[in-house]
């Protein structure tokens, strides 16, 4: 259960400490990298991908071969990452314990659900077999490193979207490991709408797991990755503008009638932003009272299967300049039901579960830090 606890401030006054947080967005990363996953992966793949041999000039030169998809064009020249959330020895968010401390206790987080910090770009990756294996092996780490280090983790299993049958049997061989509330999907080059995911989506509803999608840090960068508007020059655009590729998938989903095809299946959006929602619900609202006979499988509303069927998460959270346009968006895009927190740890633009909403109503802040989170991934939190 939440409850709001008076804590003391450097001036003496008392501000409303709230707990029982659900973090929707929480990055863990592997100690080394892919070779992290090493004892995760059969003999074969380990000699396929070049990692795990015993000679140390081939180890070497293997692995300095292969890469994990990153963003290598657009620098935050600042680096992606707080300070402050490595320890010595350790890069930031590999040590389940410490973040345990750093994040969940200091935040008074109930629940956090980890999404994998090195694995954002996979759906970028040419050869869907490699992905999946890749996947595969993460999900098993997971499990072990992190969902049974602390009782408050709960883990997004990771598919290869290049691969939409691989990904279907991955959900069935992983759906039902303590601990799994949802199954993250990768940006791909092809937009969530279509029939290309629709193994996905069957798998995630049998086994009644939302899908999760996030920014794949690939964006405009590779050939397969998902595709911005444009070419842009600098990190600010591209980190700016990511929010485009969410709207087109939003538009995609709602307009091929996903949601009619799989009834009971559950879509959060993580980090993509959420002011751009009024905007397009009014257009497509608008435009299908128009336009519906192209889409006769639209039966109702876009609007009524995105507030049915999907949520956003808040970081990066908006900072209008008046706490009034604030309270206007909110209720605009109907945040007390669409809306669940995010912290985005352990990320240069980080929001603190404290602070970060300290000034909407309390009401608010209890649905979207508690119970949208906790009515939308139900059971498994628990």
């Amino acid at each position: 259960m939440v409850s709001v606890e008076a804590t003391a401030t450097s001036a003496g006054t008392a501000k409303p400490r709230m707990t029982g947080i659900v973090d929707s967005d929480v990055h863990p990363y592997m100690e080394k990298g892919l070779a992290t996953l090493v004892p995760y992966m059969s003999k074969t793949w380990q000699k396929r991908l070049g990692i795990g041999l015993t000679d140390d000039w081939a180890a070497g030169y293997a692995t300095s071969q292969f890469h994990l998809p990153l963003d290598y064009l657009y620098i935050n020249t600042s680096g992606g990452m707080r300070g402050d959330t490595a320890r010595p020895g350790m890069a930031p968010a590999t040590d389940p314990e410490f973040t345990g401390k750093q994040l969940l206790d200091a935040g008074g987080i109930d629940r956090a659900v980890l999404l994998s910090g090195h694995l954002l770009g996979i759906g970028a990756m040419p050869d869907p077999l490699v992905a999946s294996a890749i996947a595969s092996a993460y999900n098993d780490w997971m499990c072990e490193r992190w969902l049974q280090a602390d009782s408050r983790y709960r883990g997004a299993l990771v598919v290869a979207p290049q691969a939409p049958e691989l990904a279907a049997q991955e959900i069935d061989r992983m759906a039902d490991r303590p601990g799994v509330v949802e199954v993250f999907l990768p940006l791909h080059d092809i937009l969530l709408g279509e029939r290309h995911y629709y193994p996905i989506y069957e798998a995630a509803q049998r086994h009644s797991l939302p899908i999760c999608t996030h920014p794949s840090g690939t964006e405009n960068v590779y050939a397969r990755a998902p595709r911005m508007a444009g070419t842009p020059t600098y990190y600010l655009e591209w980190h700016t503008m990511l929010g485009q590729i969410h709207q087109s998938n939003t538009a995609s989903l709602l307009c091929h009638g996903v949601f009619e095809r799989f009834p009971e299946l559950k879509i959060v959006i993580a980090e993509g932003g959420f002011a751009w929602i009024a905007e397009l619900l009014w257009k497509l609202d608008r435009d299908w009272r128009g336009l519906r006979d192209e889409i006769p499988w639209v039966k109702r509303h876009p609007s009524e299967y995105l507030y049915e069927h999907m949520k956003f998460t808040t970081q990066p959270f908006v900072e209008p300049p008046k706490k009034e346009q604030l309270l206007a968006l909110l209720d605009m895009i109907n945040a007390e039901q669409v809306l669940m927190f995010s912290s985005d740890y352990p990320h240069w633009d980080f929001d603190d579960p404290q602070q970060t909403m300290i000034n909407i109503p309390e009401h608010l802040r209890q649905k979207i830090c508690v119970d949208n989170p906790r009515a939308f991934y139900g059971d498994r939190l628990r």
